[in-house]
Order: structure tokens, then C-alpha cells, then sequence
């Protein structure tokens, strides 16, 4: 079953002034305990592409992005993606195959 977006990420309270927090689910089945990717050491779970047109984020916008490897404690596999293009910002939760 696919969960909806305000499953996958959910407010989780305030971190001090004006910030909200965010909690990120699993997409595959809600469960909030993620952590990062079993892919090696920690600077492998993260990549970062420069803000350049010829690149084509996993969410199909074109430009820089930053994709966070995660896995859930079911053993399901996803990544976030913060991306930017021309002044928008996107985020979104892609499957990891």
C-alpha cells in the first residue's frame, strides 16, 4: 500500500523560534525508525551534485540536488531528495533500487 505524503512526512514539533521539525517515515509502510543506508561509511549515504542543468534528479528535475540513502528498520530502501531548479526547491522520497 503507498502511502500518502502526509504519511511519509510529518511535522514532529518545534526546534526552537520559527523552525518546525520534520518527522520522515518510511514510504513503503510508515515505520519512523530510519536511519541511513547500509552503503558503507556515512559520507557514502549522502551525495551532493552541483547546481548544474545537465544533471537530472531521481524526482526528474534538472540541477543540483541532495540525495540522502535511507533504510527503514523493516529493511525497505528509499532515498530523499532535496533538489533545485531555477529558483524552486523540491523535495521528495524516491524508491532505491
Amino acid at each position: 500500500m503507498a502511502m500518502s505524503h502526509a504519511e511519509i512526512l510529518v511535522p514532529a514539533g518545534s526546534a526552537g523560534g520559527s523552525s518546525t521539525q520534520w518527522q520522515l517515515n518510511c514510504p513503503a509502510c510508515g515505520n519512523e525508525e530510519v536511519e541511513q543506508a547500509d552503503v558503507g561509511s556515512d559520507h557514502e549515504a549522502v551525495t551532493v551534485q552541483p547546481d548544474r542543468d545537465s544533471y537530472e534528479s531521481p524526482l526528474g528535475t534538472r540541477g543540483g540536488y541532495v540525495r540522502v540513502d535511507l533504510t527503514c528498520s523493516n529493511g525497505h530502501g528509499f532515498a530523499f531528495i532535496m533538489g533545485n531548479h531555477k529558483g524552486a526547491e523540491f523535495v521528495g522520497v524516491v524508491p532505491r533500487v
